[in-house]
C-alpha cells in the first residue's frame, strides 16, 4: 500500500502527495483546481510538496472550488 499525506493550505485542503515506490520522492494528487496545475508534479521529499503545493494556492488567488470527475 502506498503512503500518502494530506496537503492543506489556509484551513483548504489542495489535495494528497503519495510517495512513489522505493521512496523516490512524492507525487502530487490535486483537489482543487487553484493547484491543478501542479497535478501530478513529482518532488524528492513531502516537505517540497507541501510549499509547492502552497505556493501555487496562494498564487492563484482566485475562489475556491473543488476540482469535479468528468
Amino acid at each position: 500500500m502506498q503512503d500518502s499525506r494530506i496537503i492543506e493550505a489556509d484551513g483548504v485542503f489542495l489535495g494528497a502527495a503519495v510517495c512513489l515506490p522505493d521512496q523516490q520522492g512524492w507525487r502530487f494528487v490535486a483537489a482543487n483546481d487553484r493547484v491543478g496545475a501542479i497535478d501530478g508534479r513529482i518532488t524528492t521529499s513531502l516537505p517540497e510538496a507541501r510549499r509547492l503545493a502552497k505556493q501555487a494556492f496562494l498564487a492563484s488567488g482566485g475562489p475556491v472550488r473543488l476540482v469535479t470527475a468528468a
